[in-house]
């Protein structure tokens, strides 16, 4: 009866985490304003943990393989295409061979170290989650009529400043920023004042500080997308401007986007290069968690282990 008990209960967390994950999966790429990275790392978490617990407590390989398989098979409820289909069974085989290597190192094991069995599983089973995000994810933007959202890309300070210069090359108009240094705006304006004398005209070269400030930050503020003061420091300016532009580059892609264009598929690669180390963390954290409570439910007594006699094969010198 015990034992039943701690079955069903890992089963239903085991679903309703797996079909939360998908959900909030869904949200995150295609209602705006909705959190893009928070509530599915957290129900990503929540299943890791949820699915190596059921590998540790679930006896029956059968049965655990059949409940995995289900939980990811939820996405189709959510991007039910036939590319999706297929690439899930992917990352289908990929999470049950994980559950089958965590078992082989259970059974097998001298001592039952329950973070190290599960550490063996591991890789396998945060790539076929990779696999499937990615897969619903591109599924999903790619039949999408509405707005999206794409993963965002931050730009640094120096690769901003470098990309000045080659603004300034492409267009006249933002080669004022290939000196921007660690100026501030006003301190910007006033030393390249000569360029924007020639910019108001000859006849008004003798404009004062103040006008040449005042024009230069309404120029800059265009750019910039929000009124500037002039105490702000410019690389921070052209740092904002430039990620504005490469972001609302995609977005306006995928937005025009049809079946045929490679915006979907360069979104979809970019999302499956930054979960690499996103979900390697959260299944980290989830095979901590997972120890821990196996830790606990064997000190409580609701789980027990059992010593046997095993014929061990070694290499012989």
């Amino acid at each position: 009866m015990k034992n039943r008990l701690i079955g069903s209960v890992l089963l239903a967390g085991l679903f309703i985490s797996g079909f939360l994950s998908w959900y909030f999966l869904m949200r995150a790429a295609t209602v705006p304003g909705a959190s893009i990275w928070a509530a599915p790392i957290t129900a990503f978490c929540i299943y890791f943990i949820s699915c190596f617990l059921c590998a540790v407590l679930i006896n029956s390989y059968a049965f655990l393989a059949a409940a995995v398989v289900v939980s990811f098979l939820m996405s189709l409820f959510f991007a039910h295409t036939l590319i999706h289909s297929a690439i899930l069974l992917l990352s289908v085989a990929l999470a049950v061979y994980a559950m089958y290597d965590i078992k082989q190192d259970l059974v097998s094991s001298v001592k039952v170290r329950f973070f190290n069995s599960l550490m063996g599983g591991r890789s396998y089973f945060t790539f076929a989650v990779i696999i499937a995000v990615s897969s619903q994810y591109y599924a999903m933007v790619s039949r999408t009529g509405g707005e999206v959202n794409i993963p965002r890309f931050e730009i640094s300070q120096d690769t901003a400043l470098s990309l000045g210069k080659l603004y300034g090359r492409i267009n006249p108009k933002y080669s004022f920023f290939s000196s921007a240094g660690k100026m501030t705006v006003d301190q910007f304006i006033l030393q390249n004042q000569n360029a924007y004398y020639l910019r108001l005209g000859a006849g008004q070269s003798g404009a004062t500080g103040e006008v040449v400030l005042k024009h230069g930050r309404k120029q800059l503020s265009e750019l910039a997308g929000r009124p500037l003061t002039g105490s702000e420091q410019v690389a921070d300016i052209f740092l904002e401007f430039s990620t504005r532009k490469f972001n609302d580059y995609f977005a306006i892609g995928m937005a025009q986007s049809q079946k045929s264009s490679p915006f979907p598929l360069l979104a979809t690669s970019i999302l499956f290069l930054t979960l690499l180390p996103i979900t390697a963390i959260a299944s980290h954290i989830g095979i901590i968690c997972s120890a821990l409570l196996c830790k606990l439910l064997l000190k409580k007594g609701l789980i027990r282990t059992k010593t046997t006699q095993l014929q061990v094969e070694t290499l012989v010198e």
